[in-house]
């Protein structure tokens, strides 16, 4: 009665201002995991940086860079597999052998074949000892054409063992592809393993594993098979049960498959899953509440039946493993594209699962310390990468569900892909940034704190960029928000869909271009952007509905010029407050809204913006602009200079133009572009120096203080 009590009365979360969220970390480059110690925070990225963030300095710092393979074109794939750096986690004993283990891709060049490799590194004196790597584990896979999911994630048990997540490896011509894998247990692809690290490297099997070392046809890794994309992984540190996100496909996905009824295959759900022991969870036999695929003969091309989930039998000619699988366990959460009936509050659209960890309170622990409150103890942490937001699951005494519930922040999270707690209880979520896999994407990782005073101080933080370049308060645009048509679609560069921008060029001189883009809406998309990029239908929205949305995409602007998408750096990082996602916000196309400040610009309190772009190569330059804004009510001001300087070398730099502006005191408000025609010249390198008002004048309130400059484009050629 005790416990019962007790959960009844921290059965409140705080209100929203009680929460102060803090951006800790900015311009990560595609942040895929992290692993807290102390006050470290581990960040894997996934081109090959580990990088260190000290909580206590606010520094930031790269403490190895991995050779490894990641995504880019190649001459034998489109694409490649979602490689790279993908897991991180630390050893249980840290503190005294310092042992941070990493999943990352082996170079293989242009080989069919490829290792991810988990490996563990000391950490010595601020850097991971390269010198010091030992492999624990293998898991080899196949790029011999388009392949994706990898996984990756790493996480300890209390009893010190290593879970693995492991990705089907899948092409995407059909769903019943991983049946190589996933439902394969002669393989380590679509799994999640669990092995004990040994002493000088490599591993055991720790006893209950799905399968018994010795067995014919199987691998003694194996605790969970059945899995699509198990994208991130947690451990219940008090019961060892293993919690993860599953990343569903397309609703009624069958890939090339000849001959299959769509009235047969069921929606592509996303999955929130625990295992309290080793099992079989379905894929790709079995979706969401266990809801079949049709079998299929793949000689006559048609379908035969359905896979029972209370036995599955995997008799596919290349299924090299056991044939008769253990029943299929059901997830615990599962949810699709259009709204849920089951569970409605995880709304609707993109979706991706991110499993997270369970939270535990700590009465030892200070009350000042910024952990969450009592409320949220015993609760399951869950995100979505494409939604946006993070939720809690409260969990009972048989730790089954028993409410979904909101995480109490105003904050919409953007492209959460990892969410943790360090020892204090505050709650940490890593976030990608603007998707894709471009380098300058603008990840950030935010610390939540229960602030016992109830104040607001910290509340400030890196503002959400969601359909950027759009017609803010279009209302096409806000249905495009409700559908979080932003996680695959930005108004420039790839994502999961096109940019678009690329839509709207691509169909200019289509007569009925409005109707084709409404009728894509409406049913889906596949193959149009190639095989991987495929659209799920939108059979829930009403055909005006669909319309404001089109309208809304066909009055996309961006600027295009020539440094559009080129690195930046800044000689003076921009105020945590306004750092967007970070220099890339210089040269993405996208012009700020001076009514917008939170979003879209870089703003510089009492310094001066100094940024010099790489054009990538020599290229001929015969005008140059700088957009910034006015609000003197805020105390932002236009620069009183703006100068250009050029180079060939990045070392060098010549002035070739100056633009003396008299800033407009009477102007409240007020977006400007200044800009001037040069002598054709050629050059590599741009660096534009504009000057900060310095002090605020006496006219104005806040006379004395150190003035704001707000910079959002810097301009290369502009075309009108």
């Amino acid at each position: 009665m005790a416990g019962a009590q007790s959960r009844s009365e921290a059965s409140s979360f705080p209100l929203s201002k009680d929460f102060a969220v803090e951006t800790v970390a900015t311009d990560l480059s595609n942040p895929m995991e992290m692993a807290i110690v102390g006050d470290l925070v581990f960040i894997a990225e996934l081109h090959g940086n580990i990088k260190v963030v000290d909580l206590t300095t606010g520094i930031t710092r790269v403490a190895a860079h991995l050779e490894v393979d990641y995504r880019k074109q190649g001459p034998r794939w489109s694409w490649d597999v979602e490689s790279g750096v993908m897991g991180i986690a630390v050893d249980p004993n840290f503190e005294t052998n310092k042992w941070v283990y990493l999943c990352y891709t082996q170079p293989g060049g242009e080989s069919l074949e490829h290792d991810h490799v988990v490996s563990r590194f000391r950490y010595e004196n601020g850097l991971l000892n390269k010198a010091s790597e030992q492999v624990i584990l293998k898991i080899p896979s196949l790029r011999d054409q388009d392949r994706i999911h990898e996984a990756g994630s790493l996480a300890f048990g209390p009893e010190g063992n290593l879970y693995i997540s492991s990705g089907d490896n899948q092409d995407h011509t059909q769903y019943l592809y991983s049946a190589r894998t996933s439902t394969n247990s002669a393989v380590l692809n679509g799994k999640i393993l669990r092995v004990r690290p040994g002493k000088d490297g490599g591993y055991t099997i720790p006893p209950g594993n799905l399968f018994p070392p010795g067995m014919p046809n199987t691998r003694p890794e194996i605790y969970v098979m059945g899995c699509r994309n198990p994208f991130r992984i947690a451990i219940d540190q008090r019961t060892s049960h293993l919690y993860w996100g599953e990343n569903g496909p397309a609703d009624y996905y069958c890939g090339n498959l000849k001959n299959v009824d769509q009235k047969l295959l069921p929606l592509g759900f996303d999955e929130f899953n625990q295992a309290r022991k080793a099992g079989f969870f379905g894929w790709p036999f079995f979706i969401g509440p266990n809801e079949s695929y049709p079998t299929y003969d793949f000689d006559k091309k048609t379908v035969t039946g359905a896979f029972d989930p209370k036995k599955p039998i995997n008799d596919l000619k290349e299924n090299t493993g056991v044939k008769e699988l253990s029943p299929a366990q059901k997830p615990m959460i599962w949810y699709s594209h259009p709204p849920s009936k089951t569970f409605p509050s995880l709304g609707q659209g993109g979706a991706s699962a991110i499993g997270g960890p369970v939270y535990y309170h700590d009465d030892t622990r200070q009350a000042d310390a910024g952990g969450l409150p009592k409320s949220f103890d015993h609760h399951w942490f869950i995100a979505d990468y494409a939604r946006g937001w993070v939720k809690v699951v409260e969990l009972d005494e048989n730790e089954k569900m028993v409410a979904i519930k909101p995480f109490p922040t105003a904050h919409r999270f953007q492209t959460p892909i990892n969410v943790k707690f360090n020892r204090n209880g505050q709650l940490f979520v890593l976030q990608y940034g603007k998707g894709g896999w471009d380098a300058n994407n603008g990840g950030s990782l935010l610390r939540i704190s229960h602030r016992i005073d109830g104040g607001l101080a910290g509340n400030q933080v890196v503002a959400v960029r969601t359909l950027r370049g759009l017609p803010s308060k279009h209302p096409g645009t806000a249905l495009m928000r409700q559908n979080n048509c932003a996680a695959c679609h930005q108004g420039e560069g790839m994502l999961i869909g096109p940019s678009f921008e690329k839509i709207i060029e691509r169909y200019a001189t289509l007569p009925k271009r409005k109707d084709y883009l409404k009728k894509q809406i409406q049913n889906g998309s596949k193959g149009v952007w190639g095989e991987l990029h495929q659209m799920p239908g939108h059979p829930y929205l009403k055909n005006d509905q669909i319309e404001q949305i089109v309208d809304a995409i066909l009055a996309l602007k961006l600027a295009k010029h020539t440094a559009r998408d080129r690195p930046v750096t800044l000689a003076t990082p921009a105020s945590q407050t306004y750092s967007g996602t970070g220099s890339a916000e210089l040269v993405d196309g996208i012009m700020g809204d001076k009514n917008d400040l939170k979003n879209d610009w870089l703003g510089f309190e009492g310094d001066d913006l100094i940024a010099t772009i790489d054009l990538g190569e020599t290229r001929p330059i015969h005008a140059l602009g700088l957009s910034s804004c006015q609000v003197t009510a805020a105390g932002i001001f236009l620069p009183s200079t703006v100068e250009f300087l050029t180079s060939s070398d990045g070392k060098t730099f010549q002035s070739v133009a100056t633009i003396k502006h008299e800033i407009p005191v009477k102007e409240p408000t007020a977006n400007i572009t200044l800009s001037t025609k040069i002598s054709r010249t050629k050059v590599r390198y741009i660096r534009v120096h504009a000057k900060n008002l310095g002090t605020i004048p006496d006219w104005h309130q806040a006379k004395g203080r150190e003035a704001w400059l707000f910079v959002d484009e810097l301009l290369v050629n502009p075309v009108n």
